[in-house]
């Protein structure tokens, strides 16, 4: 839904090309009364990039989005993803000089298809509705599976061997100290 959401705005006029690449989508539990929230974070950070090798990127601008795990299907999250957007190209454009649900956000999210008649709710129009149940026709059961790339399910793989022998090293590092413990007791009283 990401890509297609991003595809949206691209088609409307807005150059997403900074926020894709810096985008941290995130589905967990977060207060109650929020479906969602869009945070801009300063990075200094390194990171992966196309060709799998660590890059240093110096002040990079994270756009991190989170959708809260308490919405149970794929048409309310697909709204809330594309709110979110709107506050991540707001930032781009305007920086922190608007407010959150202001006149600027309001036009953007206009122009991609929600309804901001309604304050922070932005439900969509309808031609947005039809889109967004196509997508969820081509995308399937929400939600949706997360491919992960190959390298890193190797990458996850060999991070969970080493764990687990870092466990075994453990346990046997423990039990030989006990069988040193019982041995020295063992000689001290009956040696």
């Amino acid at each position: 839904m990401l890509k297609k959401s991003i595809i949206l705005f691209e088609n409307n006029g807005y150059d997403l090309s900074g926020i894709k690449e810096n985008i941290n989508l995130q589905c967990r539990g977060i207060r109650k009364d929020w479906d969602g929230y869009h945070q801009q974070i300063h990075d200094n950070n390194f990171d992966l990039n196309e060709e799998n090798n660590y890059r240093y990127y110096p002040n990079r601008n994270i756009h991190k989005i989170v959708i809260s795990s308490k919405i149970n299907n794929s048409f309310r999250a697909t709204e809330v993803l594309i709110h979110e957007l709107c506050h991540a190209v707001q930032d781009e454009l305007h920086g922190y000089d608007c407010r959150p649900h202001g006149k600027e956000f309001k036009a953007i999210a206009f122009s991609v298809g929600l309804d901001v008649n309604y304050g922070r709710y932005t439900p969509a129009l309808p031609a947005l509705e039809a889109q967004i149940e196509n997508w969820n026709r081509e995308a399937g059961t929400y939600p949706h599976p997360v491919s992960m790339p190959k390298k890193m399910k190797i990458l996850e793989a060999i991070g969970s061997f080493v764990l687990d022998l870092a466990f075994i090293l453990y346990l046997i590092f423990m039990v030989g100290s006990v069988l040193i413990i019982i041995n020295n007791v063992y000689e001290y009283f009956l040696g």
